[in-house]
């Protein structure tokens, strides 16, 4: 057989199926080249950083690339502030800042563009970019730096104003624009450099109306309670360099003061009163709630009739929500009644007056269709059935050991039977009541309380004869029966809390695993020792303290006006998982600590994470190992099979 001509015809063959077996055995890049993953270069800016006597009306900065100014004018932050806001554009790859107003002399100008430059491709943010210049001979250069976090949970106030004030009149806040500002990032951070040598006060608002003063009762303000002086020195290094003769290099860094400042938002208590909300659920009920407490300085009266002993009232704990019975049956059936509330406020030289306000309280029945056609034989209707009431009851198919039976009525009660309260247990055939402890709720109105002794794994029956209870208005409770079991003993867990170093009254209480940190229980203490929780559910659980400065059983914010910081709370740096038939026990130092940042670990979670990301590299490695072998001994394979 003659191979002469067809030579070339097997190699063009050959090469043509090694491109083949190569093509299905690499994955080759994807169409479009690599993702661009690198933000905005800035080549130059117009003037130099730190240029001094600037006397332009713009400020100039070009990037190797285009960029998106979308995000620039809610983020960047002039400091000193201006009283316009600047034009802000992009001309080709340069980013041009107009400035709007005429700058102040011999000032040191900074500019915070935080991450908002970002490029025109896939976003790329520019991080943390700062300018700076001045228009006057010299370049102020010091700086002042610290953390604003929410004074009750400590969670970091993102995007929060800070503000800086020479006028040290306590007034300045109210009525000055500040000298320097900032914003906080998503920790709470903040930065005023280009600061001039001073006094200063330091605020942190939340600035809704962005008039950069505080308006008292209507946000949030932190204030640092001392008058604040920045400086900086200078720290030497010298280091000895051996070259022919000895000489000394001096080197160093610059330690700017004050340290670092924390602060801590609350809403000031301003008194200011009205009424937030009136109306009249029912013939019998009328609502109001007050923006204040009205403890010791409420009254109401009826301007168009003349009765007394016609209604009950109740209200909550603060005393800033009323709840109006109608007792009068006479009263109650009318549509319409005008009351006169009487309370304090305050006037224009802040001095308390009777203020007394006229509301009409209106309520109408539904109209009920009594000409409604009976559907076919549908019977007649018997004798009118008598009014009831029921109750409400906290009671569930499961009861904690150390739990309490809440059952509440919906109307104000006249007279109660309690000896028709009966609680028995399942496996007594006799239901021989149990002896239970009955008394009324201190904090609830027409709530009261069965506490008992209960006994693990047990099942009981709580039962309340019909008529049992009469309410204020003549009708009688409806019959109640209901069945529960409790949990077994070794199902809970306990906490131990061993403090030391405890400063004074304090509070530590178990929160709900979530945002909204729900008080599950809390204790009270004043001197180091062990606190104890027991019969604990086994779940996540978060630990938070409160020094309770003035001792009144709960955390209080502070006063701007009176110069009373609010008070601290700390939490401890761990999620708890609590197991069944355990106890966890923490020793915890409780020193006062005002720069505590919550940082709260969910070691489950964290091991959990560990574990997920090992098994990730794990696969990896495989995966890769395969593809080489793939790579290499599958492709070799192909390749001696061809013959060659």
């Amino acid at each position: 057989m003659k191979l002469k001509g067809k030579i070339p015809l097997i190699i063009i063959a050959g090469l043509a199926w090694v491109v083949v077996i190569s093509s299905c055995a690499n994955i080759g890049m994807p169409a479009g080249g690599p993702k661009d993953s690198i933000p905005p270069v800035l080549l130059e800016t117009n003037p130099d950083f730190k240029a001094l006597n600037f006397k332009g009306k713009d400020v100039r900065f070009t990037f190797d690339e285009y960029i998106l100014p979308d995000e620039i004018s809610e983020s960047l932050v002039i400091s000193p502030p201006l009283k316009k806001r600047p034009i802000i554009r992009t001309k080709s790859k340069t980013l041009i800042i107009l400035f709007n107003e005429e700058l102040k002399d011999s000032t040191t100008y900074s500019l915070d563009f935080k991450n908002s430059i970002v490029d025109n491709n896939e976003k790329n943010p520019m991080e943390n970019l700062r300018f700076s210049f001045s228009t006057g001979p010299v370049y102020d250069s010091l700086r002042v730096a610290g953390r604003v976090v929410n004074a009750v949970d400590l969670e970091p106030i993102e995007k929060g104003l800070v503000l800086m004030q020479s006028n040290l009149h306590d007034s300045a806040v109210f009525k000055v624009i500040p000298d320097y500002i900032a914003k906080t990032d998503e920790d709470g951070l903040f930065m005023i450099d280009n600061i001039a040598p001073g006094s200063y006060h330091v605020f942190a608002l939340n600035d809704q109306n962005n008039n950069m003063l505080y308006d008292e009762g209507a946000e949030e303000i932190a204030f640092y309670s001392e008058v604040v002086v920045p400086r900086a020195e200078f720290h030497e290094n010298k280091d000895t360099i051996a070259n022919a003769v000895d000489s000394l290099l001096i080197m160093g860094h610059t330690h700017f003061f004050p340290e670092p400042i924390y602060l801590s938002y609350f809403m000031e208590d301003i008194f200011e009163q009205y009424i937030d909300k009136s109306e009249r659920t029912s013939e019998y009920k009328c609502s109001f709630v007050f923006n204040e407490s009205v403890e010791d300085t409420f009254d109401i009266r009826l301007l168009d009739h003349q009765v007394s002993d016609w209604y009950l009232m109740e209200y909550n704990q603060e005393m800033d929500s009323i709840v109006l019975w109608i007792t009068d049956t006479t009263l109650a059936k009318e549509d319409s009644l005008y009351m006169e509330l009487s309370y304090f406020m305050l006037d224009s030289m802040a001095q308390p007056y009777v203020f007394h306000d006229t509301l009409l309280m209106q309520y109408s029945k539904p109209v009920v269709d009594t000409k409604k056609k009976k559907k076919k034989g549908e019977e007649e209707e018997g004798p009118a059935r008598i009014p009831q009431f029921s109750w409400s009851t906290s009671l569930g198919p499961t009861m904690e050991l150390d739990g309490i039976i809440k059952i509440e009525s919906p109307t104000p009660i006249a007279l109660f039977d309690s000896t028709q309260v009966i609680l028995y247990l399942n496996e007594d055939t006799l239901k021989t009541p149990l002896n239970i402890k009955f008394e009324k709720d201190s904090k609830a109105w027409r709530t009261y309380n069965i506490s008992y002794d209960w006994e693990p794994q047990t099942s009981y029956t709580l039962r309340i004869d019909s008529a049992a209870c009469w309410n204020v208005f003549g009708v009688s409770s409806m019959a109640l029966e209901k069945g529960f079991q409790t949990r077994e003993e070794d199902y809970y867990g306990s906490f131990i809390f061993d403090f030391s170093n405890v400063p004074g009254p304090m509070i530590v209480q178990l929160l709900k695993n979530s945002k909204e940190e729900e008080v599950l229980r809390q204790k009270f203490f004043d001197k180091d020792g062990e606190v104890e929780f027991d019969l604990v559910p086994p779940e996540k659980y978060k630990i938070k303290i409160i020094y309770d400065t003035n001792g009144n059983g709960k955390w209080d914010g502070g006063s701007y006006q009176d110069k009373i910081q609010p008070e601290l709370v700390s939490y401890l740096p761990e999620l708890i998982k609590l197991r069944s038939n355990w106890t966890e026990k923490r020793i915890w130092d409780v020193t006062p600590n005002p720069e505590f940042v919550k940082k709260i670990i969910d070691q489950e979670a964290e091991e959990q994470k560990r574990k997920a990301e090992q098994e990730k590299a794990r696969k990896e490695k495989e995966n890769e190992k395969k593809n080489n072998n793939f790579n290499t001994g599958g492709g070799s394979n192909l390749m001696r099979g061809g013959g060659f």
